[in-house]
């Protein structure tokens, strides 16, 4: 994609108003909305068992081992492929799952878990405490190609483990066929919400004692890979695993999903029942099914879970020098980027978004000043006279992005902004992976369009994986700006520590005020999907953590009750 600058005010705001109007061409030829199709009950009825829930995407899957690099949709299926010692409810509680109970002990240092009996395998093996454990230790292993390693750096022996001192993890201990503990050397107030995450759910005796990225996913989750059901960049299909602890779960058959399909067809598909739960969707589309008096009884959008911003590599130029990244902050009007898509996003002006635990309306966090932006160039040493057009940052800078429909557009809108401070962007459309792999290495990207969707509903699932020094990695970091202060560790290293949610509060105001002022992120706004479902999906929600919980949906739509070889099946 080829570089795009002006000088001009106005034509900012033309391009983000241009972005808005391209979303409606695919709808010219058809603005009306079809009718829902009929289920089979005219009340909601009880729950059968039976049918494929069909899905789509405009994104793909990389990678389904819960212990390697994972993305929000890879984390739909890992969720339902494997289950935890811990999960959370649809109230967003956690409560047992493999285990029946734990219990808390040492002033909270040690967590024990005594699991569920007979709990099988996709393989049909039952698991045991020797198969946490050993999970465990394959999902830590430094030759994991883990990001969410050092969230676990409390469990005892970690370090000598992570550094091959040790060839065990001592902290996690086998106390019985069906009871193991985690010891960790100091109380950890995010323990049990990281327990919840899907990081450490153990995986099937195949999977071995150390990760390989060819390894076939195997877990104790409700559904299992059906045989050659997974074809990358195409499609996923998961089948119910008949062997599931919880008796006459999972209700649906099979789910699917199909991948890299453009926004237009997926609402054609979704209309004529080809799917049957819209995600993807333009705004204008997003506007009529919630005006359609047929259609808004069917929708749901998900709580302000996610923060999106501008990421800037803390050790590439001119991103090193804070008064740039000062700058940056300052010259985003986040409402050029909400005029693209107003249904779906808030503007976000610091980390937490208004759906996790800690968010603080007060915190003013950074603001659109153009002057000040133009004043924080200055101080940089790179001073810009928008007159002229003189001055600035003297290179081009480099922006990867990727083909997701709202990131094209929100790339030419900073473009236009950042253009008028004397940052000079070109941007470079690639690959999904492509783009993960450039952006998450230490020298890859200085300016990349970053976000994140909470794992755990605590405010560390944000502050700790995107800004920490032991988040940064030589591959796959999650700490994208590669960003360092031994002032930020510490005060998240408390709040971790900290049992009172007061006091927890406080130091995660600090650490987001040391945020908002260096700014290894220029924070932008927060995403809420929205779903549209048929009315045959029963069962359906948004979930206040996983990014689409499908794991007690049902189908209730006419014509289900055909012989098992036929259901699902589509001309």
């Amino acid at each position: 994609m080829r570089s795009i600058r002006t000088r001009c005010e106005a034509l900012a705001w033309m391009l983000a108003c241009a972005a808005a109007a391209l979303l409606l061409t695919p709808l010219a030829c058809r603005q009306e909305l079809a009718a829902p199709l009929a289920s089979a009950e005219s009340s909601e009825g009880s729950p059968r068992r039976g049918g494929v829930l069909r899905l789509a995407s405009m994104g793909d899957v990389r990678n389904l081992d819960p212990a390697g690099p994972t993305d929000g949709l890879a984390q739909e299926a890992q969720h339902l492929l494997f289950a935890g010692l811990v999960d959370y409810d649809k109230e967003g509680r956690i409560v047992p799952d493999i285990a029946e109970k734990w219990e808390v002990e040492d002033d909270g240092r040690t967590y024990r878990f005594l699991l569920r009996a007979g709990v099988a395998m996709h393989d049909g093996e039952e698991l045991t405490a020797d198969d946490i454990k050993r999970s465990a230790e394959r999902a830590l292993h430094p030759s994991t190609p883990n990001p969410s390693a050092s969230s676990f750096a409390n469990i005892v022996g970690y370090q000598a483990f992570e550094e091959e001192h040790a060839d065990r993890l001592s902290g996690v201990v086998v106390e019985g066929r069906y009871v193991v503990s985690f010891r960790l050397s100091e109380p950890d107030a995010t323990f049990l919400p990281m327990m919840a995450m899907l990081t450490l759910r153990p995986v099937c005796r195949t999977a071995g004692d150390r990760y390989v990225d060819t390894w076939s996913p195997c877990g104790a989750g409700p559904f299992t890979l059906e045989p050659g059901g997974w074809q990358r960049g195409t499609n996923l299909r998961l089948v119910r695993h008949p062997g599931y602890f919880r008796e006459g779960l999972p209700y649906l058959d099979a789910v699917e999903w199909t991948f890299n399909v453009q926004v237009s067809a997926q609402r054609f598909r979704f209309e004529d029942g080809t799917i049957d739960v819209l995600r993807d969707m333009t705004q204008a589309d997003a506007m009529r099914f919630i005006a359609d008096p047929r259609w808004a009884p069917l929708g749901a959008a998900a709580a302000d879970r996610s923060v999106f911003g501008e990421s800037m590599n803390t050790r590439m130029t001119p991103f090193d020098n804070v008064e740039v990244r000062r700058a940056v902050a300052a010259a985003i009007d986040r409402e050029h980027y909400k005029a693209i898509k107003p249904a779906y996003m808030t503007i976000l002006t610091e980390l937490l978004p208004p759906g996790v635990p800690g968010y603080d309306s007060s915190v003013r966090g950074q603001h659109y000043d153009y002057l000040a932006a133009l004043d924080h160039m200055r101080r940089a040493g790179y001073p810009y006279d928008p007159v002229t057009g003189i001055g600035g940052w003297p290179e081009a800078i480099v922006y990867p992005l990727y083909d997701q429909g709202l990131l094209l557009y929100t790339a030419q809108v900073l473009q236009q902004d950042l253009a008028r401070i004397g940052l000079r962007l070109e941007l470079k459309l690639m690959s999904w992976p492509a783009f993960l792999a450039l952006q998450q290495r230490p020298g890859g990207a200085a300016m990349s369009q970053g976000n994140w969707d909470i794992d755990y509903l605590d405010p560390s699932s944000l502050f700790d994986p995107l800004f920490t020094t032991s988040a940064i990695g030589p591959e796959s970091s999650f700490n994208t700006a590669f960003y360092s202060n031994p002032r930020y560790d510490d005060l998240v290293g408390r709040a971790r520590r900290e049992t009172d949610q007061q006091k927890r509060k406080v130091l995660y105001r600090e650490a987001n005020e040391v945020l908002c002022d260096e700014a290894p992120w220029a924070f932008a706004y927060a995403y809420h999907p929205f779903d549209v479902r048929q009315p045959y999906v029963r069962g359906f929600q948004p979930h206040p953590v996983w990014t689409r919980d499908v794991s007690r949906v049902w189908i209730d739509r006419p014509g289900l009750a055909l012989p098992p070889a036929l259901r699902g099946f589509r001309p």
